[in-house]
């Protein structure tokens, strides 16, 4: 009697997962405000099986070859995205980005403000060109879930963030990544928050922000991920209200379009869900007429 490579193959799978099942892995919060209660290592590595001989009679072993694909992050030396400090982000290969919005509000050292009265404007630059909305609005308006904006970057291309407020019909300065005053930050997984005090320590800490951090005070988010964090209503660092939280964006990069086919591009709804024809489960019809929202 012989065992086909598939038999073979199937039964080590079967094997592997078995060590592995009991090896749940959870670490102290993962950039998804969830304070550590998922790992954010998987708890089944990738990579690739291969059997040989790939057919065995009963009774023998054939050898198995398991070549794991270890996750790459953004502190390894050639990371598939740079930071140019401040802020700017630079993709060194072809990566998929999406920005969310964390949280944001503005004190501006003043306890009494209504922070629903103040709306902030968060815009984002591609390469030299011109800044764009991405949000505007109060805290209320936020639902971190939502993906700002998603795109394809290319090798040598650059993204650059800025962010003002509008409070009684007034816009505050328009600070951006590219100022060398530190009014906006981008921070990877393991770096120090920039403040004269420590943040994590202060009762000035925003909820929002919280779940990034540990125990230490230094950013914990994944691997592929950044944390840009903006200052809008003070300007002396000295100050302790210089605390970098007005404005929290995640910026998480990928190798795939992070969209999944359900309807969850920008405008809501997706061309390519199969079945659906033009329109997303919500029957809306896809403003980006007949584009594949997944390949861009």
């Amino acid at each position: 009697m012989k065992t086909s490579h598939w038999s073979a193959v199937s039964a080590a799978l079967l094997a592997v997962s078995a060590l592995i099942a009991p090896c749940a892995l959870a670490v102290p919060g993962n950039g998804n405000g969830n304070n550590g209660t998922t790992s954010m290592i998987p708890l089944v590595p990738k990579g690739e099986l291969s059997a040989y001989p790939s057919v065995v009679r009963t009774g023998t072993k054939p050898t198995l070859t398991w070549n794991i694909l270890y996750p790459t992050s953004l502190t390894v030396p050639n990371p598939p995205v740079s930071i140019n400090p401040p802020g700017t982000l630079y993709s060194n290969t072809t990566v998929y980005a999406t920005v969310q919005m964390v949280g944001n509000g503005i004190t501006a050292c003043d306890t009494t403000r209504d922070l629903m009265t103040h709306f902030v404007d968060v815009r984002i630059k591609l390469n030299s060109g011109n800044y764009k909305q991405i949000f505007y609005g109060n805290p209320a308006a936020v639902v971190p879930s939502k993906k700002l904006y998603i795109k394809k970057l290319t090798a040598n291309q650059s993204l650059d963030f800025g962010a003002s407020y509008v409070i009684n019909g007034a816009s505050t300065p328009f600070y951006t990544t590219l100022s060398s005053n530190l009014q906006l930050v981008s921070l990877i997984n393991g770096a120090t928050i920039p403040t004269t005090f420590p943040l994590h320590q202060s009762a000035r800490l925003k909820s929002y922000l919280s779940p990034y951090l540990n125990a230490t005070g230094t950013v914990n988010i994944g691997p592929l991920s950044v944390l840009v964090l903006m200052e809008l209503g003070q300007t002396n660092r000295n100050s302790p209200c210089f605390d970098l939280q007005d404005v929290v964006l995640l910026v998480t990069f990928s190798t795939k379009h992070p969209n999944n086919g359900h309807g969850n591009n920008l405008d809501g709804v997706d061309s390519s869900n199969p079945g659906n024809g033009n329109g997303g489960p919500n029957g809306m019809i896809d403003p980006s007429g007949g584009v594949d929202d997944e390949i861009r």
